[in-house]
């Protein structure tokens, strides 16, 4: 075997979520890892999200199986990783607000229900069950999904990084890649040069520059996001104890935070400035839907950057050609928490030469490629 130290059999670009899912499930399948974040484990867009895992993904049965797939993991967790996510039961209710946009989101329930997600159809009358703050006037109908839970990022990323470790990975943090010659699998970092068999961009809003340094195109780029706080609009905790609600139209979300509301806006633009007109829109949504609302100020959670890609889902395959020996697992839109489990196996798969488990085409650099403006 060559240097341990400079040479690995897989090389993996970036330690959030997902590139840590991808050491631990390699390193367990016995495949020589070592990863390299610039930073700190799990701090950019791993820790930036709502933190919550759920398995339905309205208008995409494909995330939804992506999800659905690593459901058993997320749930053994625990055990398994010796490490407490935190968990908090919330149940995902979608909220729609015309006949057409129902008809649209009915169809396509047979197909998350194929994919193994838990969904029902409710009525206005029945999601304001759920959801007290929501005013059913406003409310044509609505989708339940139980399989919705709240969890501490960081402690998703450390239990993977740990039993990665553990299981003979090696994880170097302050380690930036400068270049990637992905004929030899040499790449360049500012802590030194390695060798690899296969390298792996998991590298969030970044992928499209690391790859870059490839001479490959991967159609990933960071998209400005932000999460917002209400003021107190409730005496006690327990009268803002909702599920997580989401607007598929306006992009609106919200959960329960303390006596107020966590509030986020899911509209996705690569432009640039455009900040100060995001928030005045989630401040004029959020009234709309929450009449009780009105007047509350909203206050910044955090500021952030999710990696975002043509189709609004992850990147997950090889590359061909002078690529072949590239794999890419990025672009998931701040859904890293819920895909993450099932993007390791993908991964570790593909490396081996063995069928994933799920379909990649609509996860696939082609796919993505094809929405690209000419």
């Amino acid at each position: 075997m060559p240097d341990r130290k400079n040479s690995t059999e897989l090389l993996i670009i970036g330690g959030g979520v997902v590139g840590v899912s991808i050491a631990y499930h390699c390193a367990k399948a016995g495949i020589d890892v070592l990863l390299l974040e610039k930073d700190q484990f799990g701090t950019a867009t791993t820790s930036q999200t709502a933190r919550a895992f759920r398995t339905y993904f309205p208008k995409k049965p494909h995330d939804s199986e992506l999800a659905v797939r690593g459901l058993t993991e997320f749930n053994s967790f625990a055990a398994t990783m010796n490490t407490d996510l935190g968990l908090k039961h919330l149940g995902l209710l979608t909220i729609l607000t015309s006949p057409e946009q129902t008809a649209e989101i009915e169809a396509l329930l047979p197909a998350h229900r194929a994919a193994g997600a838990d969904v029902k159809l409710l009525t206005a009358a029945q999601a304001v069950e759920y959801n007290p703050w929501l005013d059913a006037a406003t409310i044509e109908a609505a989708v339940w999904s139980p399989e919705c839970y709240r969890v501490k990022p960081e402690a998703m990323v450390k239990g993977y990084a740990d039993a990665a470790a553990k299981l003979g990975a090696r994880l170097l943090t302050g380690a930036e890649v400068t270049g990637i010659d992905a004929g030899t699998g040499a790449v360049s970092t500012t802590v030194g040069e390695f060798t690899a068999d296969s390298i792996v961009i998991a590298a969030g809003p970044w992928g499209g520059e690391v790859a870059k340094l490839a001479g490959m195109e991967l159609p990933v780029w960071g998209q400005f996001a932000e999460l917002l706080y209400t003021d107190p609009l409730a005496e006690r905790e327990a009268d803002t104890d909702m599920p997580f609600t989401f607007h598929p139209v306006s992009g609106l979300k919200t959960m329960g935070r303390g006596k107020g509301f966590l509030v986020g806006l899911e509209r996705i633009s690569k432009q640039e400035g455009l900040r100060d007109v995001w928030f005045e829109a989630a401040v004029e949504e959020l009234p709309k839907w929450y009449p009780k609302a009105a007047g509350a100020k909203l206050h910044s959670a955090w500021t952030g950057t999710l990696d975002v890609t043509p189709t609004k889902s992850g990147l997950l395959g090889r590359g061909d050609g002078e690529h072949e020996r590239i794999l890419f697992a990025a672009g998931f839109t701040g859904h890293g928490l819920a895909h993450a489990p099932t993007a390791g196996r993908v991964i570790r798969d593909l490396h081996r030469g063995i069928a994933p488990e799920i379909d990649l085409t609509p996860f696939s650099l082609a796919t993505n490629l094809a929405l690209m403006p000419a």
